[in-house]
């Protein structure tokens, strides 16, 4: 009996210490889920649960044996990283098996817009209707995931509408028994003209339009507007995800989606640039796949450009380095607060109700005091249900006020231990606030390490918002300042977040317009655009909406316009190329280079291809932007130069090929005229127009194409 009593201990032992491997081997999202379905498991029955989660698994070997062993349903896989659909209650079994290192799911997906030009040496961008002439994107593939699609809205189709440029459409909201396109295990697929057209639109493009305002960005031909995108001749794949909300799949789709449209680049034979303004918590060592996996997609050719985050306006971090005893803050939130701290070293963890204000700091009253020794610990504080879990080195603090509790929903968090090093985090839909006059050790938090996931990455080129229009004019005649007031113009906008990463990468690479800015959105949404509404458009019987928002995710499409640019120069680059030509010819912006709220500071597109082109080392003289106060065009038998006034000074003309061969030169004396018309005689290709002159606005060059 006595040995019998021994086995089952041992086998109890053995199961604790599988179970606890197979926790490790999860992401946070995950081990939330299975502690959810656990919780739920002890409800009533007939609650409807999810039954699968899509997530990425790492296997050692024998992927395809063991999935098969646990009924898991592949997807697709980037190297030995596979996306699979999960049944919920083979979770824990899988985590267990010796053959799997990692399970891994990012959940809580957020478009990164906010409520609501010539700026990167683009004479245009957004409302001047010129563009370089050699440069618009053409043979490049752009690819987009996001939600909220129109994919037949004018826009992306060429100048004059007569061509759609969406050649690959995916919708992971589509019915099932739609007529159009084929379903396949990411959703639906449509791959000619005619069921692109026929489908035409997300199936949540009636409640969202974020996708379709962010594709303006990157590539809209503008159609009748002068709201044209950066690369308005590249052409379109474009994914509407199901990322976010409870139905949301989580980084593990996104990373298959974003295999899908490489894998449809390549098929097509053309380089391509993703644009992804969606964004998840970034918890440190919690994306070790999801990091993988992008880099693994990512290299020659292929870039991924993603939007750092609209957390900056915001208290969201807190640091207790070792040598420093106590650091504190007050977690927020409606009527819940979510926080995350890490840490690897013991700590003492004191969480205090607002109600309890004690003035020496002695503890007396109303609080919970968590060390890691403790797996879970609840209570209740003064109408607030307080919770701290523990998984691994992070520790999920929780609160949730109830209808007994008339304070305001804050609860202080206080950290102690001189030789422990803690983060915390708090969660995107909550905030910090130092409250020292509630505690005066609760003053710690600060606005910065706000970059989200897949922003914080290495291998992803991540964008900040710069304010670059302060106010605009909607469609009824109005002024509106919205965000542009919030901070002066040419300086970084209020709501993009800072760096570092929590991993202590320099975050952003590079910063965009983001603020005020217009593009196209979708003609079945259901709200009100209100002074959103810049424009409207009639095509092919339908009246199409322009709109005025703000936010990372309308920077990150503007440079991923503008990779996609750099591509048609050079469609071998890789992202560490990208990154090398931002570092090289962005504008500094901001103490330092590069620094944590502008990276290397402006994009310039005019400049990257410049330098792309080796056309500085060719042409001493040739100016790194384009002429302001001047436009220069091919035209028949020679090259069209219109001034926006008169010159009133003699100016010179050079013609140069890329390597740097004098075409011809001409000195002008003005006219009365605004148009000039110089001969090119013999002239083929990409030419370089250098024009020099006194008078302001007119000394600058041009790419053109003969």
């Amino acid at each position: 009996m006595m040995k019998k009593h021994i086995v089952l201990s041992i086998l109890s032992l053995m199961s604790i210490g599988l179970w606890a491997q197979g926790l490790q081997k999860m992401s946070h999202d995950i081990r939330q889920l299975v502690n959810q379905t656990t919780q739920q498991a002890h409800r009533a029955q007939g609650t409807k649960q999810q039954e699968t989660v899509r997530a990425m698994i790492r296997f050692s070997s024998n992927a395809e044996a063991v999935m098969a062993q646990f009924h898991c349903n592949a997807i697709t896989h980037v190297g030995d990283i596979y996306i699979a659909d999960i049944p919920i209650s083979q979770l824990t079994a899988l985590a267990e098996d010796e053959q799997v290192e990692r399970i891994e799911n990012h959940v809580g997906g957020k478009v990164l817009m906010d409520v609501a030009p010539d700026w990167i040496h683009l004479p245009a961008l957004y409302e001047d209707p010129r563009l370089p002439q050699a440069f618009t994107g053409k043979g490049v593939m752009l690819g987009i995931i996001d939600v909220g699609l129109e994919v037949t809205h004018p826009n992306f189709y060429n100048a004059d509408g007569t061509s759609l440029r969406v050649t690959r459409f995916l919708d992971q909201f589509a019915a099932e028994n739609e007529t159009y396109g084929k379903a396949i295990d990411l959703g639906r697929e449509y791959t000619t003209e005619a069921d692109i057209k026929g489908k035409g639109y997300s199936g949540d493009s009636h409640r969202n339009y974020h996708g379709t305002h962010c594709l303006g960005i990157s590539a809209g031909s503008g159609y009748t507007t002068p709201y044209r995108g950066v690369a308005y001749e590249a052409e379109l794949a474009v994914v509407d995800s199901k990322v976010a909300g409870d139905s949301g799949f989580g980084s593990a789709n996104e990373l298959a989606l974003m295999k899908y449209i490489f894998d449809y680049a390549d098929e097509r034979q053309m380089p391509c640039v993703i644009t992804y303004s969606i964004g998840f918590n970034a918890l440190p060592g919690d994306c070790v796949l999801f990091e993988e996996g992008i880099s693994k997609l990512t290299g020659p050719g292929h870039i991924f450009v993603a939007a750092a985050g609209n957390e900056g306006s915001k208290m969201g971090y807190v640091c207790k380095p070792k040598g420093m005893a106590v650091a504190g803050t007050s977690l927020t939130g409606n009527k819940d607060g979510i926080a995350y701290l890490y840490s690897k070293d013991p700590f003492t963890l004191k969480v205090i109700s607002k109600h309890t204000k004690p003035a020496d700091g002695s503890m007396k009253g109303d609080s919970l005091v968590y060390t890691p020794t403790e797996e879970t610990v609840k209570k209740q504080l003064a109408g607030k249900q307080v919770s701290v879990a523990r998984n691994d080195t992070c520790y999920t603090i929780t609160f949730t006020r109830d209808s007994t509790d008339t304070d305001a929903g804050a609860v202080l968090l206080v950290v102690e231990g001189e030789d422990s090093f803690v983060q915390l985090v708090v969660e995107v839909e909550h905030s910090f606030v130092n409250d020292t006059d509630s505690d005066p050790r609760c003053g710690n938090a600060t606005n910065d390490h706000s970059i989200g996931l897949p922003g914080c990455l290495p291998s992803v080129v991540t964008v900040g918002a710069l304010n670059a229009r302060k106010k605009y004019v909607d469609v009824k005649g109005d002024t509106i300042a919205s965000w542009g007031v919030m901070t002066p113009e040419g300086t970084i906008a209020m709501f993009s977040s800072r760096g570092p990463t929590l991993d202590g990468l320099v975050k952003p690479d590079v910063v965009t317009p983001g603020v005020n800015i217009h593009a196209s959105a979708n003609s079945r949404y259901e709200e009100d655009y209100g002074n959103e509404l810049v424009a409207k458009t009639t095509f092919e019987g339908r009246e199409y909406p322009w709109v005025a928002i703000s936010g990372t995710s309308m920077a990150t499409p503007c440079m991923a316009g503008i990779v996609a640019l750099w591509l048609q120069a050079n469609p071998t680059l890789s992202p560490d190329d990208v990154k090398r030509i931002i570092r090289e010819t962005s504008h500094p912006l901001g103490d330092g280079i590069p620094n944590n709220t502008y990276g290397y500071g402006l994009a310039d597109a005019y400049a990257g291809v410049l330098n792309i082109l080796g056309l500085p080392a060719a042409i001493s003289e040739l100016s790194q932007h384009q002429p302001a106060a001047l436009t220069i065009r091919p035209a028949d038998g020679g090259i069209r130069l219109s001034f926006d006034k008169a010159p009133t000074k003699s100016f010179a003309v050079r013609v140069y090929t890329v390597s740097g061969q004098l075409l011809g030169q001409h000195v002008i004396r003005p006219t009365a005229s605004t148009d000039y018309l110089l001969p090119l005689n013999n002239a083929s290709g990409i030419c370089v127009v250098q024009v020099n002159s006194r008078e302001q606005g007119v000394t600058g060059s041009e790419l053109i194409r003969k």
